[in-house]
């Protein structure tokens, strides 16, 4: 019998797998598609013919967990580190943040004054919110709040999940407890931001992170986000994209898991989980046939989880709470011109529909790549409602009154070709108090752990957090058979003043 099944091949499932894999345990990962990446991945257009990735990914400095899944698969050079972050903003205008020599906090401030999207009031009114952050992380800590040590739901940190068992959902939870009254605008707002700090400064980098508009996201999640990446270390602000299409990342998984014993089983989805004796027994692959293994990881969305768990079993606290989740969508925009339109790398949109440009003629090759004449960016517009229902010509002629206003060589650009690809669930929204609504890797069943970027990660839906719940859920399965060696790596350790003002190395 096989010893480990995983249901399926996005990050979640690949990391847990790849995990388990290394710890000497056989593998199976069972994928409905084709294609292993879950919503982070590339494939071919079927009209166009071209390979495109479904949305641009980017990772940050302190994405720990994931940069060692790329080092563990030995992909990791195919990752370009950028230390810049260009904004343009409604007249054109360039601005660049980047590092200085001073300490973190203050290692970006240097470059920050020298912005030009905004004034020196907005500047200030960002300066009192960027201390005011520091201050609530602080007092989190100090308190034992949600940044300072894991709620009933969250998993332990590493070092405490190899002394005891992962908390389950406590009573309050389970039921949905009270959303937090903060939302990161009423934050924002109530901390005396301007409306163009807000507009210029805020909703580019919250919203990209985190998937939701402002008034939707929780407070808590805004500003631990903001804290961990632009504050308690010099690095963790920096920008990594991938130089090759994002489904090349995760094609070793398939080696590396075949070497180690293991098999990825393609275009075999999942319809039902049997459970037996409190225990999952087997599950049912679309073709009507079954497997069994000593240990299941699940990796799939929560609502589809629940779909295929019998019913008398998703009364269990730990399943029903799951109802309370929501999802959010992001948008993509691919555009192919005759002819180079930027030399910018990337940038982040101030002030339209677009919320970023990404050139992927500089970094991948091909018939559009810079070096070949043509132009080729990928326009990225998260928490995309609005865009959900709107026709796919509509979204390209938005997409490119966008474009020309921002980049004057667009007008004299013939356009050849553009693709809309929306991911209508591509992440949980990050409302307030949704925090209590997610559960920790280890299910009701002992040998059965769930993996997933919903999954309580302290992190939001990010690939950083679907590797880390990869890994917990690895983890909690590699403990039921004795082995305590930790796979999760620790967040990266606070620098300079930071150390001192949080009260901890790490956050």
């Amino acid at each position: 019998m096989t010893q480990v099944i995983v249901i399926g091949g996005g990050l979640a499932g690949l990391a847990g797998a790849v995990a388990m894999a290394d710890a000497g345990l056989q593998v199976e990962l069972y994928e409905r598609r084709p294609i292993l990446g879950g919503r982070a991945t590339s494939f071919i257009h079927p009209s166009s013919g071209e390979r495109v990735d479904n949305c641009q990914h980017v990772l940050l400095g302190c994405c720990v967990n994931l940069l060692d899944f790329y080092n563990r698969l030995g992909v990791a050079e195919h990752i370009d580190f950028h230390k810049e972050i260009p904004f343009i903003d409604e007249s054109s205008r360039v601005s660049v943040i980047g590092p200085s020599s001073l300490p973190a906090p203050f290692h970006l401030l240097p470059s920050f004054l020298r912005l030009k999207t905004m004034g020196i009031r907005d500047k200030l009114s960002i300066v009192r919110t960027v201390a005011g952050m520091i201050r609530h992380v602080a007092r989190l800590r100090s308190t034992g709040g949600p940044a300072a040590a894991p709620s009933p739901t969250v998993a332990p940190s590493p070092a405490a999940s190899h002394s005891a068992e992962p908390s389950e959902p406590s009573p309050a939870a389970s039921h949905g407890a009270e959303p937090s009254p903060d939302s990161m605008a009423a934050w924002l707002e109530a901390h005396g931001a301007t409306k163009r700090a807000v507009e210029a400064f805020w909703k580019p980098f919250l919203i990209s992170a985190l998937n939701d508009e402002l008034d939707d996201i929780d407070a808590d999640y805004a500003i631990e986000t903001a804290v961990r990446a632009m504050l308690l270390n010099r690095s963790g602000y920096e920008v990594g994209l991938p130089a090759v299409p994002l489904g090349d990342l995760y094609a070793p998984c398939i080696d590396y898991i075949e070497q180690r014993g293991g098999r990825v089983i393609f275009n075999r989805g999942v319809t039902g989980i049997s459970v037996h004796d409190g225990k999952v027994a087997s599950i049912s692959l679309q073709d009507g046939s079954s497997v069994e293994a000593g240990a299941y990881l699940s990796a799939l969305p929560f609502d589809v989880l629940c779909k295929l768990l019998p019913q008398s079993q998703t009364s269990d606290p730990y399943f029903s709470m799951l109802d309370g989740l929501s999802v959010s969508p992001i948008t993509a925009v691919h555009v192919w011109f005759d002819r180079p339109v930027t030399e910018l790398g990337y940038a982040a949109v101030i002030g339209r529909r677009i919320q970023w440009i990404f050139n992927q003629s500089s970094r991948h090759a091909g018939a559009f790549s810079a070096d070949n004449g043509g132009a080729y960016l990928g326009l990225v517009v998260s928490a995309s409602d609005d865009w959900m229902k709107t026709p796919r010509q509509v979204i390209i002629d938005q997409a490119m009154e966008d474009l020309e206003s921002l980049l004057p060589a667009v007008r004299r650009a013939k356009l050849l070709k553009a693709i809309v690809v929306k991911e209508g669930r591509a992440t949980f929204a990050p409302r307030p108090g949704c925090d209590a609504l997610r559960p920790g890797p280890s299910s009701p069943f002992p040998n059965f752990s769930i993996a997933g970027d919903w999954v309580q990660t302290g992190w939001p839906a990010t690939m950083e957090s679907a590797v880390r719940s990869g890994y917990h859920a690895a983890e909690v399965l590699l403990r039921t058979r004795g082995v305590r060696a930790p796979i999760l790596k620790p967040d990266l350790p606070a620098e300079g003043l930071m150390k001192w003002v949080t009260g901890l190395r790490s956050f």
